[in-house]
C-alpha cells in the first residue's frame, strides 16, 4: 500500500509541476498556430456557380429551369449557374438570335433581341 500512495504523490507532484510551468506567465509563442476569426468577422459563403454546381444534380437543374420559360435568362443562370456552352443562330422568330445553352443532360433553348434575352424552352 506504501508503494502505490508514493506513485500517487508522485503522479500529484509531476502534474502540479506540469501546470505550474504552463502558467508560468511568460508569452507563449503562436508565430505558428493559425489565427481563428470569430463567425460574425468571417467572410460570407460564395453564392453563384460553383457552389449551385456542387449542390444540384442535373435533374434538379433541369427541374427548376423548366420554371423559367418566358424569364431573363440573367435569372435562370444565377439560380442554376452558367451552362457549359452555347451558340447562337439568327432566329426566325425575329430580328434577334436563337440561342442554345447547353447544361450536362440538357438544353436551354433562348430568344436574344439587344440586351434582352428569354429562355423559349428546356428539352
Amino acid at each position: 500500500m506504501k508503494k502505490s500512495g508514493i506513485a500517487a504523490l508522485l503522479t500529484l507532484a509531476a502534474a502540479l509541476l506540469l501546470t505550474a510551468s504552463a502558467c508560468s506567465g511568460e508569452p507563449e509563442d503562436l508565430s505558428n498556430t493559425p489565427a481563428l476569426t470569430p463567425a460574425a468577422e468571417q467572410a460570407p459563403m460564395q453564392i453563384g456557380d460553383e457552389q449551385t454546381d456542387v449542390f444540384l444534380t442535373a435533374e434538379e437543374k433541369l427541374s427548376i429551369a423548366k420554371g423559367y420559360i418566358d424569364a431573363p435568362v440573367e435569372d435562370l443562370i444565377a439560380e442554376i449557374g452558367e451552362p457549359v456552352d452555347r451558340d447562337y443562330a439568327p432566329s426566325c422568330m425575329g430580328s434577334g438570335d436563337d440561342g442554345n445553352l447547353y447544361y450536362d443532360g440538357f438544353t436551354v433553348y433562348t430568344y436574344r433581341e439587344g440586351d434582352s434575352e428569354v429562355v423559349i424552352d428546356v428539352e
